[in-house]
């Protein structure tokens, strides 16, 4: 249960959210699937309820939420779209980066429309021959003079919603440091190339994007150069793998429900599908996932909001988990459905094209283990390093 992280406010949020998910959403998300497109019109209705906004202050036009109620609207639509969440997801790490490193001028000029869902920014980070691994970066930027601009050059690809961006935050190279700057979808030289056919996250509307000599004003800058990679980047990466995990837990609960529902409905002869013991097995296991990862999204939320250290790790271990619960439930609802699970049309298929992706995006489940296996082998270190003096100390002469 996460009611021990919910007041009554985040309650009444979290039914406004499962009721417009079910109005607004489900009704279409199959057909988006199929026609590879969430039209602007679906980003238009998050953007008129304030979602696209919800984690931006109120002084800055946006809903002023806590993590806890931004988890809770990616738990709702991630329950009927991993897709459309996708929008909510970049959108939140193009403000929140902005709020961190950017200037006053720039919140000023970029945040309130991306409060208000009149902008939607696209996090450009991904490139073809570098994905997880930031330091292998091919972008790169260039001084133009002594003038204080850039000229960008490089591919990005897999860039989520840049088919709706009006802005992207692109990473790159700036001789051996990194660099991070605003770029107008309208910039001389941007190529924007969509791709289709996707395993999952079909409608995404997903792009690849060539920089050819395209200026960089100072003034788009984020941050400082040489800036970019070891503290802008986390940033972002930080608020999409706190959306991701709690889209994934939607996504979790829709599998929990979908072949919980099927087992008691459908027979087998005389026998309730549920009444098998290798059904009641899946359903156990996806049960207790179910469990565990509603505790580990919630309790990131909850470090997130009360600016605990250890947020960003706790962040890292729900969306390591998350994904890999849901990729292991949606594979079990697909078995427990048999060959309805397998047609295009069906919702738990496409659960389990969409929970792959998410072992994938805003770091893959190899670099979150890496990751954390390292931070776990520095914890220790530093305990035995604690230990040593603590003994030192005891054994010392009075």
């Amino acid at each position: 249960m996460i009611d021990q992280f919910l007041a009554d406010h985040h309650k009444r949020r979290y039914a406004e959210f499962k009721e417009f998910a079910a109005a607004q959403i489900e009704p279409r998300a199959g057909v988006w699937d199929r026609e590879q497109l969430i039209p602007d019109s679906a980003i238009e209705s998050l953007a008129q309820a304030g979602y696209l906004g919800g984690i931006i202050p109120a002084e800055l036009g946006g809903q002023g939420w806590d993590a806890i109620t931004f988890g809770l609207l990616n738990e709702a639509m991630g329950r009927v779209s991993s897709s459309l969440t996708g929008v909510i997801t970049v959108q939140a790490m193009v403000s929140r980066t902005l709020l961190k490193w950017g200037s006053h001028a720039q919140k000023k000029r970029w945040i309130p429309p991306l409060a208000r869902g009149e902008m939607v920014g696209a996090f450009a980070l991904t490139e073809p021959s570098a994905g997880s691994a930031l330091q292998s970066l091919a972008t790169e930027f260039r001084p133009a003079g002594n003038t204080g601009h850039f000229v960008l050059n490089g591919q990005k690809r897999w860039i989520s919603f840049g088919q709706a961006a009006s802005v992207f935050l692109v990473f790159g190279k700036l001789g051996h440091e990194g660099m991070a700057c605003l770029i107008p979808k309208d910039s001389p030289g941007l190529e924007i190339e969509p791709i289709h056919d996707l395993m999952g996250f079909r409608p995404a509307r997903l792009v690849q994007l060539t920089f050819n000599e395209v200026a960089v004003p100072a003034d788009n800058v984020i941050g400082k150069p040489g800036f970019g990679l070891m503290a802008v980047a986390p940033v972002g990466l930080h608020f999409g793998r706190l959306s991701t995990a709690c889209s994934g837990l939607g996504l979790l609960r829709g599998c929990v429900e979908e072949s919980s529902a099927y087992a008691l409905e459908r027979n087998i002869g005389d026998t309730p599908l549920g009444d098998l013991g290798m059904i009641q097995s899946m359903l156990a296991r996806m049960g207790a996932d179910w469990e565990a990862a509603k505790l580990l999204c919630f309790s990131a939320c909850k470090a997130e909001d009360d600016h605990l250290p250890e947020a960003f790790t706790k962040t890292m271990i729900a969306k390591y988990f998350v994904s890999r619960a849901a990729t292991r439930a949606a594979s079990d609802a697909v078995q427990i459905r048999g060959a309805s699970g397998c047609h295009e049309s069906s919702y738990v298929a496409r659960c389990y094209r969409d929970a792959k992706i998410m072992e994938i995006i805003e770091g893959t489940t190899q670099i979150h283990e890496y990751m954390l296996g390292k931070e776990l082998m520095g914890a220790a270190a530093s305990r035995k390093t604690e230990s040593a003096a603590a003994t030192a100390l005891y054994h010392e002469p009075n």
